[in-house]
């Protein structure tokens, strides 16, 4: 079943990247919570486990499930390498760094996606575009600015993901007019599954370390078999991946990467909301005015949006 490219609906894309973003802050909460005692690996076998029956039943009722069949192999599986490291990456700085920090330094993204776009894809960038990236990203920088300490080795990995994730966009892109976001999101769980199983068995039993940074320990860890409570946190994870990742894909089916990636900054929102409720961190006034920047941004790039559709 061919997919058809709709890179000319941009609301549309826009609001699956918001859904897909949100989706995925909380499971950044829960993957925090579950880092003090489980290795990474481990985490993401089970989340993957987990998102298998969800994501055919998304495939089933998107496309359908013949639509899994493809002869694009090589495609997915570059595409699912680079997104199963960005997610590494950017869970190893997660472990480490208070939320927003990891959030804010994985800004870095639109700026690789952008580029990326116009050596890869030929798109042409509007100059509109353009600053409404650095308006959101300027907004990152006032967010950032008062705090001290963050450019340690930890921070290396969520700019390390976001270099990875563009690449990942790149090839979406590429592959967006025969295949659909679900069957993408299908391919990378069971790659994530069976990548995720062979770091188990090369390293179940975990790995010695001595004085090393937070997040490297939340990787080399030894597996342990978790409780009830926290094997329904890992598995609500899965149903979380599921979802996030289908709404993420469609999000770059559906509009041009210069288009939806200035919503990425909206994940500063629960990135500060989740920081308030779970760590009891109060924004600052710099916080505030750098969400008012990005959320400013992205409105104006709705509005042009808007009106060039209706012209």
């Amino acid at each position: 079943m061919a997919i058809n490219q709709q890179g000319d609906t941009p609301i549309k894309g826009i609001l699956f990247l918001v859904g897909g973003i949100f989706v995925f802050s909380t499971q950044d909460v829960l993957i925090k919570y579950l880092s003090n005692g489980y290795p990474l690996f481990e985490i993401l076998f089970i989340r993957s486990l987990s998102a298998i029956i969800p994501c055919l039943l998304i495939v089933h009722f998107d496309s359908g499930l013949k639509s899994l069949k493809t002869k694009r192999v090589g495609a997915h599986l570059l595409r699912a390498t680079f997104l199963f490291l960005a997610y590494v990456f950017y869970y190893l700085g997660v472990a480490a760094l208070p939320l927003a920090n990891a959030v804010a330094l994985f800004f870095t993204a639109p700026f690789f996606v952008t580029v990326l776009s116009i050596f890869f894809l030929y798109e042409r960038v509007k100059l509109i575009q353009w600053m409404s990236l650095f308006a959101g990203f300027f907004g990152v920088l006032i967010i950032m600015s008062p705090q001290k300490g963050i450019f340690n080795v930890s921070a290396v990995f969520p700019i390390l993901a976001a270099l990875t994730y563009a690449l990942s966009i790149m090839i979406t892109r590429r592959v967006a007019s025969s295949e659909s976001g679900s069957v993408m999101g299908f391919n990378l769980v069971i790659y994530s599954l069976f990548i995720s199983a062979g770091f188990g068995l090369f390293m179940g039993n975990g790995l010695e370390t001595t004085q090393t940074p937070a997040c490297l320990v939340f990787a080399t860890r030894p597996w342990i078999l978790p409780p009830a409570k926290d094997l329904v946190v890992m598995m609500g994870i899965g149903l979380f991946l599921s979802i996030g990742s289908y709404c993420l894909a469609q999000a770059y089916r559906l509009a041009k990467s210069s288009i939806v990636t200035p919503f990425e900054y909206t994940a500063m929102v629960p990135a500060v909301l989740w920081g308030f409720v779970f760590w009891g961190e109060v924004p600052s006034a710099s916080t505030l005015l750098g969400i008012l920047f990005i959320i400013s941004s992205g409105l104006y790039l709705i509005r042009l949006e808007t009106r060039h559709k209706l012209a």
